[in-house]
Order: structure tokens, then sequence, then C-alpha cells
């Protein structure tokens, strides 16, 4: 009832202008969330079903966005593992010459003590 109110005092485009203002961004963060894709359309659907969908042509860009900024983050995280397991195959060869060698040393040991 309140953003009605003030749209019909301010006019919707000023009541817009408002809430994306950078000195009232945190003040209205959560009534326009763009943390979880389910937050933000049931704020889209709200503020449509109230009369104000103009409000939320951000959050529709936000959503419209969300799919390509998933899937490059996606391509990102694949090219780090990619990366890391290509450096975590050279340490483990390594590891494994390691080892060998001081299993060889333990067996030496034993054979000596029995001597």
């Amino acid at each position: 009832i309140l953003f009605q109110e003030l749209s019909e005092l301010m006019g919707l485009q000023k009541l817009k202008a408002r809430c994306e203002d950078p000195l009232y961004v945190d003040a209205f963060k959560n009534l326009f969330p763009t943390d979880n894709p389910k937050n933000t359309r049931f704020a889209i659907n709200f503020f449509t079903s109230i009369g104000l969908g103009g409000l939320t042509d951000g959050l529709r860009q936000h959503l419209k966005t969300l799919p390509k900024r998933i899937m490059l983050q996606q391509q990102e995280i694949e090219s780090d593992a990619s990366d890391s397991d290509s450096s975590d195959s050279d340490s483990d060869s390594s590891d494994s010459d390691s080892e060998g060698s001081s299993d060889s040393d333990s067996s030496d040991s034993d054979s000596s003590s029995s001597d």
C-alpha cells in the first residue's frame, strides 16, 4: 500500500528513479532481491500484481542475464579445475616416485638387520 501511495503522489517514474538512486539502493535491496532467482521472480510478480510492474525493470533485466552469468561462472570453474588437475597430476607422479624410493629403503634396512 505504501508504494502505491508513493506512486500516486510522486509518479511511477520518480518513484522508480528514487528506488534506483545509489543513496537508497541499500535500503531497497531486500524489496528488490537479486540474491536468488526465486526471490527475484516473487518480487516481480508482487509489484506487477499491485500495478507497479514498472519498478521491476531492473529485476527483469537481471533475470534475463542470469543464465549467461551462470554459464560464464561454470566455465571459469571448469577451466580452473582443469588447470589444477594438470598441476595435481604432476605432483602425484613426483609423490609416487618418492614413495617408491622410501619403500626400497625400508626393505634394504630390513634385510641388513637380518644379517
